[in-house]
């Protein structure tokens, strides 16, 4: 699986003006930081992404150990929020260590928010 990203303002030009690899099965979300130097992307795979746009390949990697279903960037607190195929809520810190700072379940939380 590719992310392929084209130059619309040019119809002429059909081909991707960047390919990312890595992922190993299909990307169900992504998004764009605000200033356009990162994208961010998550898949069936389980992993969430980060990627330089100046460099074809991802700059760091998480494991949400379940399908990924969406993700979001979090701009105020250098965050990305990820929710799984189980159910799962999940913030990761992007500021240093990247490592995973809380989530919530829904099966666990019965419909009820817990605290992030």
């Amino acid at each position: 699986p590719h992310i392929r990203l084209y130059e619309i303002a040019n119809a002429d030009h059909q081909q991707p003006v960047l390919t990312l690899e890595g992922h190993t099965s299909s990307v169900t979300s992504f998004g764009f930081q605000r200033d356009g130097r990162y994208l961010y992307s998550g898949s069936e795979d389980g992993t969430i992404k980060l990627w330089d746009l100046r460099n074809p390949t991802y700059s760091r990697s998480f494991d949400a150990k379940a399908p990924v279903r969406s993700v979001a960037l979090r701009v105020d607190r250098d965050e990305i929020i990820s929710g799984d195929a189980n159910g799962k809520v999940s913030v990761w810190d992007l500021s240093g260590s990247g490592k995973h700072s809380g989530s919530s379940s829904s099966s666990s939380s019965k419909g009820r928010s817990q605290g992030l």
